[in-house]
């Protein structure tokens, strides 16, 4: 029985790298495919060529004191956050490559994500998180959830209306590591699937300058303690305002957010500028 058991185990994990690498694979085939979305054979690049990249394939770079992501600081010191996304022709399919780095060199994180708008108000994604900060190689592509900082999230976010500007955020972990399992008295693992939802209310959600307050949770079906938390609990809770400042005769935007934790008992302000 113990041997039907480590065979099993071998088989889960060997399934786990194969979804991880086929996950990163396909997020890169599916990018290209829609870069040549109606282009055809073109053998050169010509003006409209330029223009349809222009349009579709955005480059981003934002400084911010500190990162912090679902209740938790990511990492307490300044850093930086660049990002390339490519937007499809009917702007539903969004494909793109996330880095974050810190000033002192100490947190490094390269993620990928894809999202898709089912609606106006309604939009699926997939991000593939791998924060190597304290890894000494990346493993870029192995998703051991013992040895690999690899884990992949799903995120579901539905926006009421305008009228009703309420937007329901939920995330659920579905491999990788991060330490999303729990293990029993008797060494057997579970893996804890661990869910975070979050409910956002804002002010002014037609302006440029809007404040929203949000509180999120985590819990799991599976176990008492999920990634973000001992046990099912409140960890988020706080506002964020986002607004414009002029410099260098452009408007820049720029993001603060607060939040406080219940319990792990901590709170930050995140300020993010948006330098293109």
């Amino acid at each position: 029985m113990k041997n039907i058991s480590e065979e099993k185990k071998r088989c889960r994990n060997v399934f786990r790298f194969f979804k991880g690498w086929v996950l990163s694979f396909s997020l890169i085939v599916m990018s290209l495919l829609f870069i040549n979305e109606g282009r055809g054979n073109a053998q050169s690049l010509t003006e409209s060529d330029a223009n349809f990249l222009n349009d579709r394939v955005k480059i981003g770079l934002k400084i911010q004191n500190m990162h912090l992501w679902h209740g938790s600081v990511v990492t307490p010191g300044g850093m930086m956050a660049s990002s390339i996304e490519y937007v499809s022709l009917n702007k539903k399919f969004v494909a793109g490559l996330w880095g974050g780095a810190s000033f002192n060199g100490e947190y490094k994180e390269f993620s990928y994500y894809t999202s898709y708008h089912i609606s106006n108000n309604f939009k699926v994604s997939l991000i593939d998180h791998n924060n190597y900060s304290n890894s000494g190689t990346p493993e870029i592509f192995s998703y051991d959830k013992y040895t690999s900082p690899n884990f992949v999230d799903v995120v579901l976010e539905y926006f009421v209306s305008e009228k009703v500007p309420v937007t329901f955020y939920w995330s659920t972990i579905l491999f990788g590591n991060g330490g999303d399992y729990a293990t029993e008295m008797d060494g057997t693992v579970t893996d804890s699937y661990s869910n975070y939802a979050e409910l956002r209310y804002t002010l002014f959600p037609k302006e440029k300058s809007n404040i929203a307050f949000f509180v999120g949770g985590a819990f799991s079906f599976f176990t008492e303690k999920t990634f973000y938390s001992e046990q099912a609990n409140f960890v988020n809770f706080g506002l964020t305002a986002n607004s414009e400042i002029n410099l260098f005769s452009k408007k820049i935007p720029v993001t603060a957010t607060a939040f406080w934790n219940p319990e792990t008992e901590i709170g930050a302000l995140q300020l993010a500028i948006s330098v293109f």
